[in-house]
């Protein structure tokens, strides 16, 4: 038996016109159908848990519009996209493309760097008005992603760094596959000495199998001299990871472990379920997807419960159906301490994590504490040394599943607040912009980026 719990607007996946969709909930999981008159109709699952889907929406924060718009007056949602007046949530991440040249052809790619069919490799000038658009219809404090294709590629990188710093935007992240800063110390040192404030490193394990069928090539190797390089440096990394279901997924538990023997260089891990735009191997059912209760149940069972399902929360901002995400103590074994938890309920306040943290830590303590800064004499000393050790010794791990046009709505494009920049002075949802039709017919990266 179905039932409908919600209706919003899609996108064709054969003309990606906009067109009306129902979710509902059937067999205790939900999913969204949406019917095109010419090209017929669509069942995608998006959800495994009706019930847990229907209780995020209580994590819902109050939204935060963004200060300015680019789009004053809707025709057609999402085409009319910049950000329009319906959107209901500012930027928290501007993603800056300057290139899409890239020194891997990787089967997947959300961007189809070196087979778009174009080049793109703006001068500082052009990247200048991106980083003004970010200035100016963005409220302090700012923070940029830049990506591609593979950024490094550039060697004016570091000048694209320092500008941006200079114009007033005080958070620079750099998306990488790694290649180029695990060759050369001096220009990673170069990138930091300019103003990079951490990576954003492609990440998708530690068994060189996975990466022969991810990107093509074995790269373990570069990512762990990537990942000593930057501690020698001195700067921070996220793992991003890429999750298919019949390549990676039964391997997150590994990464997390990996990850926290890397802290505090490491500061999180970042899953990324696969979506279905730009290159991909095949075209998606159900079985071919990721969804985030599933990422989240598959994690509780590799790392034997050291994080469990409950300890994910939405983080409010974008749609509490877009993302997940913990923080954890790593405590000296290397074992992991969660200081988030869904049982604390909505909404999951910094207050609430610190009480919970003290009400347990004391018990914990003293099986521990004889390995860490030598013997605390009361448990006062040892909350002391722990929230020490948190300042540094901390590790999020987190996920966010981004839309393809098969499962895409407006209900969450919506809320979206990780905006690409385009050269025409406007702000896109990072899904919206990606997003491609079966044939590889793009909404808005070739009408905004081949100029």
């Amino acid at each position: 038996m179905s039932e409908k719990i919600g209706e919003t607007d899609a996108l064709c996946p054969e003309c990606l016109k906009t067109i009306h969709a129902e979710k509902i909930a059937e067999g205790g999981d939900v999913y969204i159908v949406k019917t095109c008159p010419e090209h017929g109709t669509w069942k995608v699952k998006i959800w495994s848990g009706a019930d847990d889907y229907r209780r995020l929406y209580d994590f819902a924060a109050v939204p935060k519009t963004p200060a300015r718009f680019a789009v004053e007056k809707v025709v057609d949602c999402p085409h009319d996209c910049g950000l329009c007046d319906r959107h209901l949530q500012h930027t928290c991440l501007n993603v800056v493309e300057v290139t899409n040249r890239c020194n891997l052809n990787c089967p997947i790619c959300f961007a189809t760097a070196n087979g778009c069919g174009y080049d793109y490799h703006p001068d500082m000038e052009t990247i200048r008005g991106m980083f003004q658009t970010v200035v100016d219809y963005v409220k302090s404090p700012r923070c940029v992603q830049l990506s591609g294709g593979e950024p490094t590629v550039r060697d004016d990188l570091p000048e694209i760094v320092r500008m941006a710093k200079d114009m007033g935007i005080e958070h620079i992240e750099i998306n990488t596959n790694a290649l180029r800063i695990a060759k050369d110390v001096d220009y990673l040192r170069a990138l930091k000495d300019a103003g990079v404030d951490d990576f954003y490193l492609q990440f998708d394990g530690t068994d060189d199998e996975i990466y022969m069928k991810t990107r093509g090539r074995p790269l373990f190797a570069i990512k762990e001299q990537a990942i000593a390089n930057c501690a020698e440096v001195g700067i921070g990394i996220t793992l991003v990871v890429t999750v298919s279901p019949d390549i990676n997924l039964h391997h997150v538990g590994e990464i997390i472990r990996y990850a926290a023997t890397k802290v505090p260089t490491v500061k999180g891990v970042h899953f990324q379920p696969i979506s279905y735009f730009g290159r991909y191997p095949i075209e998606p059912e159900d079985e071919n997807r990721v969804l985030l209760p599933d990422l989240a149940k598959a994690i509780e069972e590799q790392t034997k419960g050291m994080l469990k399902a409950d300890n994910f929360v939405p983080t409010s901002c974008s749609n509490v159906h877009c993302d997940l995400k913990s923080l954890s103590i790593v405590l000296p074994d290397g074992s992991l301490f969660p200081l988030t938890t869904m049982a604390l309920g909505p909404p999951c306040s910094t207050e609430n994590v610190a009480d919970k943290t003290r009400s347990e830590v004391s018990s914990l303590w003293k099986y521990i504490e004889d390995t860490m800064d030598g013997p605390a004499e009361s448990d006062d000393n040892s909350w002391r040394t722990f929230v020490n050790r948190a300042k540094t010794h901390y590790l999020t791990v987190s996920a966010m599943a981004f839309q393809d046009v098969w499962t895409g709505e407006v209900e969450r494009w919506e809320r979206c607040c990780i905006h690409v920049v385009t050269l025409d002075g406007k702000l896109i949802p990072f899904c919206l912009f990606n997003t491609t039709a079966r044939d590889g017919t793009t909404l808005y990266r070739r009408q905004t980026f081949c100029r």
